[in-house]
């Protein structure tokens, strides 16, 4: 690696009454969690540590990087993204866990401090979740720099947090999400992980979410660093709810922007082998950490099913959530067409 260079972001703790918030939702961290940069991105305080060697990565031009916020479709991009880059070898995919083709880059950061023994000894499954077992061993960004090339990378690290030559060396897809579906399928990720010690009810969960003060939070501004650099010619930005409408009209993007040819007979085969059902009988792709657990890692891969999980009062915090942090951007969601963005409570 380069030699480490001086941060050019502060890292900060969070205020005791917003850690006291923060753990109540994101259970078995010890250290105060912090803030990374003037915008404020959620870590854990073991990030403190790593964030330079981050930063510092070599990034190689042949690297494809896939950057969401959490429960934006990452999993769904990644095996996309993996089999067109790979010829479309799904007896190879069949063979190894997508972690391991396509390693998240910071997940030794976000391993809780009371988890790592747990982890260690695979209690309740918790060694096979994203290859945590290995993450607790050898930090992840280690495992990374010295894999061969090409090298796939997932992370849900914002783009000022990640390595600065990024987009002029590297394939950057970016795929963001209505945070209201986000939050719902957050929360569902959290209790699959927690099981019978997590108690946050999903109100508790959406009160500390619209706050921006879950592990990288804020999503909007998350999401519009990527929205920004749209027109970069190293980065595709997909929505979410994109894929949902037409996923074979995706994948032809995606297949232009990696330039790669298909036939179309090719794209209809890719198409069903990524479709929700398949992808939960998938056992290198779903990550559910018990198979008898009756939350899923891959779970309903719909758009607008925060309806359901909202009353009224909790309907009117998120628009006002998304009217207020969507003010002064053009950043739009699909699922989020306001002609109007309320400016006044700036």
């Amino acid at each position: 690696m380069a030699p480490a260079l001086d941060l050019p972001y502060e890292i900060r703790n969070v205020t005791p009454e917003e850690d006291k918030l923060i753990k109540k939702c994101v259970i078995g961290h010890t250290k105060p969690f912090v803030k990374c940069g003037k915008k404020g991105y959620v870590m854990p305080g073991a990030f403190r540590n790593h964030a330079r060697a981050i930063h510092d990565m070599e990034v190689r031009p042949d690297d494809v990087w896939v950057i969401t916020f959490p429960r934006s479709g990452t999993t769904w991009t990644q095996e996309m993204v993996w089999l067109l880059e790979n010829n479309l070898d799904y007896a190879a995919a069949r063979n190894t866990p997508l972690f391991e083709r396509f390693p998240m880059l910071e997940i030794s950061s976000m391993v809780p401090e009371m988890a790592i023994e747990l982890i260690k000894a695979d209690f309740l499954n918790l060694a096979s979740f994203q290859g945590l077992n290995k993450a607790v061993r050898v930090q992840s960004w280690e495992s990374i720099d010295k894999a061969p090339s090409p090298r796939f990378i997932k992370t849900h690290l914002p783009l000022s947090l990640l390595p600065p030559d990024l987009l002029d060396k590297a394939k950057v897809i970016y795929v963001a999400r209505d945070p209201r579906d986000i939050a719902v399928s957050y929360y569902y990720l959290h209790k699959m992980v927690g099981k019978t010690l997590y108690r946050a009810s999903f109100k508790n969960f959406w009160n500390v979410f619209k706050k921006d003060l879950l592990p990288w939070t804020p999503v909007v501004t998350h999401n519009n660093e990527a929205w920004s650099q749209r027109h970069n010619k190293n980065l595709h930005f997909v929505f979410y709810e994109d894929m949902i409408k037409d996923l074979r009209k995706v994948i032809h993007g995606m297949c232009h922007f990696l330039g790669r040819n298909y036939l179309d007979e090719q794209i209809n085969t890719l198409a069903d082998h990524l479709s929700f059902d398949s992808l939960r009988k998938n056992k290198n792709v779903n990550n559910t950490t018990d198979g008898n657990n009756n939350i899923q890692f891959i779970r309903k891969g719909e758009a607008g099913g925060w309806v359901t999980h909202f009353d009224q009062e909790m309907r009117d915090e998120a628009n006002d959530y998304l009217s207020t942090r969507l003010c002064g951007l053009d950043l739009r969601y699909p699922s989020y067409n306001e002609d109007h963005i309320e400016c006044s409570r700036l």
